[in-house]
């Protein structure tokens, strides 16, 4: 394993993340993509809440939006991944609501764990590259269908067999996340009024320092 870390200055916390996948090898003749897990572990004096929508600190929506990143070791180039626009409207921070999902706070010394499928979904069959630059999939009885889909990789679908990759974080947008010396609780509110946006909670301006445990995967015949 590999180590990679976003520094500042004049860091005002050093924050653990620890990436793993399970199993650590891929056959494409299996049904479902291995699981990645991040741990979490926060070093700070007091509570840290995060805002994770559209950061690598969200698993599910960091395989679609450059926030996890593939190296082919094979090659030493990184891999292109899949990127999907999501238009929405102004984020809430309102109890309750589905944006809700989005805070998570990490407790001194206190690891947090969660774990995603690393392909399009945990019931979706991962594709090799060799389909997935052409924009297709194979069918139960392993006939190709030309489907309107990404040609990039997402996750270990649309990576090449017989090749080692290096899992990692996009370190900038880890830097660019929005974080506060506070809990879930305090960064939720139960009214739609004035002050019920995102952006009116007094975030901290300043550098975090993440330092990332990055993981390895083998993709086999």
């Amino acid at each position: 394993m590999q180590e990679s870390m976003a520094q500042s200055t004049t860091p005002s916390a050093l924050i653990d993340i620890e990436l793993s996948i399970t199993p650590s090898s891929h056959s494409f003749s299996q049904p479902s993509p291995p699981t990645i897990t991040m741990k979490l572990t926060s070093h700070a004096r007091a509570p840290i809440t995060f805002f994770t929508w559209n950061t690598p600190l969200h698993l599910h929506l960091a395989l679609s939006n450059h926030g996890i990143t593939i190296t082919d070791t094979t090659t030493g180039l990184a891999v292109p991944t899949t990127r999907i626009q999501i238009q929405r409207g102004a984020i809430r921070r309102i109890r309750g609501s589905s944006d809700a999902a989005y805070f998570i706070t990490l407790e001194p010394e206190l690891p947090v764990t969660m774990e995603d499928a690393f392909g399009r979904a945990a019931n979706v069959q991962p594709q090799p590259k060799s389909i997935v630059q052409r924009g297709r999939e194979l069918d139960d009885q392993g006939r190709e269908r030309n489907i309107r889909r990404s040609t990039r990789a997402t996750g270990v679908d649309g990576l090449e067999a017989g090749h080692e990759y290096q899992i990692g974080l996009n370190l900038e947008m880890l830097k660019a996340c929005r974080w506060a010396y506070a809990t879930k609780d305090d960064a939720l509110v139960d009214h739609w009024g004035v002050g019920s946006y995102l952006r009116d909670f007094p975030w901290d301006k300043r550098m975090l320092e993440f330092r990332v445990e990055e993981t390895t995967l083998s993709v086999v015949e």
